[in-house]
């Protein structure tokens, strides 16, 4: 069963924040332009942006705004039976009116692991009801090329959630042949200029109506999101651009960037880091789970709720404790996938008083009753040494797992946290493990470790160079479904890059330890929200908000081990 959300007339339903930049003539020249837009799909084939009129609005501007033309507000006003458009009520717009740039944002959103392969687009269905039919409509224009698609995929029958249909370039739309970049790659393109001046070499930015330094140039180009690390970019760059006052910055204006502030994917094509950067993502993104199974039989989930015990973790606005939030949410996890499918699954800590019992209340009462289920246990007194211990209870969990689990990619590991990062950063972030910063080796002696039978068992855990990239490989394709499935369930992620595969603090770069050590080759970090920032907070105290993201997962893995499409 895949879950999905389901209004009063059964119709199936997919909840989109888009973020469109300001910039993009095509979706607006009036100064009511909207930040975000919410993009629906209904039965799985008829997908419509719907805008929330303000006073002011008419059918002729939102045409303009959403369809480039005036000339199509009166198929706007009949496909929304002709009513008057009244501040506050909301106007459809459908997919097949929208400009060329509109509809490839909705598409990107909608369906975040679609993507070009080389001259083809790649579909990924997700929702039920679609149709090769309504594919062939939103990708070429016309339900005829419908039967042209089915023969090029050798497709027989109904289409099954999570297989993949690849469009031929011939028929493709025009907005959908064009590289624009993908949903985890940046690319400098259009968006950055280079240039040289007498202090060297610098990315141009124009800023656009409506954005911030933090969150559009630095989050978004250096790809640095701690507090510290944010307001050390923004004065490297406001001193590098002349910019006086970071709040009045006027639309147009040239922000500067240091060259080497800037994410490898945003570099010049020639750089050598770059071409390194898309070396490696060649490399991994030649591995992808292959097995496929009903219900997650035969799958092993291992559950690491962050922190417990004598370490709170990040304590955020309102006084919650990391700890708490995100053992519930683990728990959350752990009881669907035990009610819902038929995966086995393993937690690495144990509330003492509360056992896996969820809570549905706003405030989750800060304890230390957490521990390490190690043999003896432990009371997670020491974060690193806390973190260690895990990757080798991790590692004895592993190797007790049947053979055929481990060779077939059916053991699937996830870490829980909640972040604290710069107050105006806002959503959930998922990491996976960079092949290239990742260790070869853990091994750890003395003391605690030389009395947990785990860590005398699986010492030292080591990895090879090509075991690394598989397993950021599996990892990332694993993470692309979470961040899907989570934004299907209206849960907040970080506008850019909400996948990474590294944790940068400083000058310092590096792969969390429960996913940079554990021999478990799928394997991921979930930052479910920031402490520091209070509408994530008020999120996160919401028992519903926590049980999406639970829902989230579950919907994650069913189809990331779902029937593939040979």
């Amino acid at each position: 069963m895949v879950l999905g959300l389901v209004n009063r007339k059964g119709r199936l339903i997919a909840l989109v924040l888009l973020a469109f930049f300001a910039g993009l003539a095509c979706l607006g020249r009036s100064s009511s332009r909207p930040t975000s837009i919410p993009a629906k799909i209904s039965r799985g084939r008829n997908i419509y942006v719907e805008h929330r009129a303000r006073s002011g609005d008419s059918y002729m501007l939102i045409s303009r705004r959403w369809t480039g033309s005036d000339k199509n507000w009166r198929a706007i006003k009949r496909y929304n039976g002709n009513r008057p458009l009244l501040a506050g009520a909301v106007c459809r717009i459908p997919y097949n009116l929208l400009s060329s740039k509109a509809k490839y944002l909705v598409i990107v959103n909608l369906f975040p692991l679609d993507k070009r392969v080389g001259g083809q687009w790649s579909h990924r269905v997700t929702y039920k009801g679609e149709t090769v039919s309504s594919i062939a409509r939103w990708f070429t224009g016309t339900s005829r090329n419908a039967s042209k698609i089915l023969s090029h995929n050798h497709l027989r029958g109904v289409l099954r959630i999570g297989s993949r249909v690849l469009i031929p370039s011939r028929l493709l739309l025009p907005t959908f042949k064009t590289p624009r970049g993908s949903h985890r790659k940046g690319s400098s393109g259009p968006l950055l200029r280079f240039k040289q001046d007498k202090r060297g070499r610098y990315a141009s930015y124009r800023l656009k109506k409506g954005e911030a330094l933090y969150t559009n140039v630095v989050a978004r180009f250096t790809g640095r999101i701690s507090h510290d690390d944010v307001m050390d970019a923004v004065k490297r760059i406001k001193a590098r651009s002349g910019i006086r006052d970071v709040k009045r910055i006027p639309a147009g204006f040239e922000v500067k960037i240091p060259v080497d502030l800037l994410l490898p994917q945003y570099l010049p094509k020639d750089d050598a880091l770059r071409r390194a950067y898309e070396a490696s993502v060649k490399e991994f993104s030649r591995y992808r789970n292959v097995f496929s199974t009903r219900d997650l039989k035969g799958v092993y989930v291992i559950l690491d709720p962050g922190h417990g015990g004598g370490d709170p973790g990040a304590i955020g606005k309102r006084g919650i404790r990391e700890d708490e939030y995100a053992y519930d949410i683990a728990c959350r996890i752990r009881r669907l996938l035990r009610s819902r499918t038929r995966a086995q699954v393993y937690m690495t800590t144990w509330d003492k008083k509360t056992g896996y019992r969820v809570r549905n209340s706003r405030w989750l009462r800060p304890d230390s009753n957490e521990v390490l289920l190690t043999t003896p246990r432990y009371k997670n007194g020491d974060a690193t040494v806390s973190a260690n211990l895990r990757c080798f209870l991790v590692a004895s969990i592993y190797d007790s797992l049947p053979r055929s689990a481990r060779k077939q990619n059916r053991v699937v590991f996830t870490s829980v946290h909640a972040d604290s990062l710069y107050p105006e950063m806002s959503g959930a972030t998922i990491y996976i493990p960079d092949a290239h910063l990742s260790r070869k080796l853990l091994d750890r002696r003395g003391g605690v470790y030389d009395r947990t039978k785990e860590v005398r068992a699986c010492r030292p855990i080591k990895t090879t160079y090509w075991q690394r990239v598989r397993s950021e490989g599996y990892s990332h394709y694993l993470a692309m479904e979470l961040l899907g499935a989570l934004k299907r369930r209206n849960v907040a992620t970080l506008p850019y890059h909400p996948v990474r595969d590294r944790v940068t603090r400083g000058r310092r770069e590096y792969v969390p330890a429960v996913i940079c050590h554990n021999p478990v080759p799928t394997k991921l970090l979930l930052e479910t929200a920031n402490l520091q920032n209070s509408r994530d907070c008020k999120r996160l105290m919401n028992p519903d908000y926590r049980e999406r993201i639970a829902i989230a997962y579950v919907e994650a893995l069913r189809r990331y081990y779902g029937r593939k499409l040979r």
